[in-house]
């Protein structure tokens, strides 16, 4: 196979290309050629690894040979243009390089202006401090990387201006693995191509993590021994997931919170930490940190409530025995479970039965993905599931002090479902 030889290439020419930027060194005896000024990155990637009422992680993607070291910022509270150096990192297994920005001290729920060397001006917004406005954010998973599959609903959340997208997992479908390195580029290209609004707005991204993130070959033979060595990756490693996402932690499991109004919590289905044990305690101690919070999503890969794939997995009886009980005992009104590629809503759950006081699942994953038949690897109809479908979609939901709606839109953009969940009753006004 050539697969160990051009993996040996890119790593070799990525290390080259990493050390001539952080030292100024020169590449194969030659200076390191100016960036010409027409240079734009190959893809541009926003997301948060902060406030992100004033806070933004900007990352640019360089080819081989080429530098932008700054991305420049305008924009309330900056009178000019300023420079934000990004560090520089390499792009895993890639020929490409990645800058990276901490960008802080914005203001809440304002826009701002960036710029990449001859690159056109894009936007970024900022989310407002507290809910004085609806916020709009979609959900969902199990992408694909390419434009035919993940460019679509990309499009469709583009076009209805949401001020993020919240992923559950299973990304570019690259496995980890050093050989499906362009599935990786390509998934950062397509998010900037598609996910950008008419006006340049950047859509930040926050994905969890999910199986396809992660190296786990089942393939023996010496081939991919060789690359193993060459590289080495090794079976557990979600390289690309921990390099590449700003807000991903050695454990892959963390929450964001926005404002005074939203939390996002980001789990880890047995991917790379266990679903019983510390995760479990820290959610329990997470959720409970936030029980003024109207608003709390978990959101992670494998589902509790499958609508494809058997009830009694492994893991999704973990996340029923581990994690449903928490969201019951901290009143969290929507969970977003992913995995199974496919719509589903659940009835209220709570203690294993419909109750109306509980949780109800939505999901299963497939923003881009092939679906799967309802009910794949069911013995006979779930009790659980409220609706499901055999289709693409992403979940919208709108968040106003009173309300959360959610919308379910497919590909073609025609709303299919519909739900609506009340805050978490943590004013009295907002539960009248």
């Amino acid at each position: 196979m050539a697969f160990p030889s051009f993996v040996r290439r890119a790593v070799h020419a990525g290390a080259r290309l990493v050390l001539a930027v952080l030292a100024g060194a020169s590449v194969g005896g030659a200076q390191q050629p100016r960036t010409p000024p027409d240079t734009v990155p190959a893809a541009v990637f926003v997301t948060w690894n902060g406030d992100p009422t004033t806070t933004v992680s900007v990352d640019w993607h360089l080819v081989a040979a080429t530098d932008i070291p700054a991305v420049e910022v305008r924009g309330p509270g900056l009178s000019a243009w300023r420079r934000y150096e990004g560090s520089a990192m390499a792009f895993p297994f890639s020929s490409r390089t990645v800058r990276r920005a901490q960008i802080d001290g914005l203001r809440p729920g304002s826009v701002y202006e960036l710029r990449f060397a001859g690159s056109r001006i894009y936007k970024y917004r900022t989310m407002p401090a507290r809910l004085t406005r609806p916020v709009r954010f979609a959900a969902g998973g199990d992408t694909q990387a390419g434009e035919t599959t993940f460019g679509p609903m990309n499009r469709i959340a583009a076009a209805r201006d949401v001020d993020f997208v919240l992923l559950g997992g299973d990304l570019a479908y690259s496995n980890g693995d050093p050989r499906l390195v362009a599935r990786e580029e390509a998934w950062y290209e397509t998010v900037t191509r598609t996910l950008v609004t008419r006006d340049r707005r950047l859509i930040p991204v926050i994905a969890a993590i999910g199986n396809h993130e992660v190296f786990s070959s089942r393939d023996t033979t010496e081939a991919t021994a060789r690359m193993m060595r060459e590289t080495g990756v090794r079976l557990g490693d979600s390289p690309y997931y921990k390099a590449l996402h700003a807000h991903a932690r050695e454990r892959q499991y963390s929450v964001i919170d926005v404002g005074d109004y939203l939390s996002l919590v980001l789990l880890n289905t047995a991917h790379t930490a266990p679903v019983q044990g510390a995760q479990t305690e820290w959610l329990r101690d997470a959720l409970g940190q936030r029980s003024t919070v109207p608003y709390v999503f978990p959101i992670y890969h494998v589902p509790g409530y499958p609508s494809v794939r058997a009830f009694e997995g492994n893991t999704s009886a973990l996340v029923r025995e581990h994690w449903s009980p928490l969201f019951e005992r901290f009143g969290v009104r929507v969970a977003f479970e992913n995995h199974d590629h496919a719509y589903k809503r659940t009835v209220p759950i709570k203690g294993g039965r419909r109750d109306s006081t509980g949780v109800v699942y939505i999901g299963d994953g497939a923003w881009g993905a092939v679906p799967r038949p309802i009910g794949r690897e069911h013995a006979q109809p779930a009790w659980y599931l409220e609706t499901a479908k055999s289709t693409n979609h992403a979940i919208f939901v709108t968040l106003n002090a009173r309300t959360a709606r959610f919308e379910m839109v497919d590909t073609a953009g025609v709303r299919f479902d519909t739900y609506r969940a009340r805050p978490r009753c943590v004013e009295p006004l907002a539960c009248r």
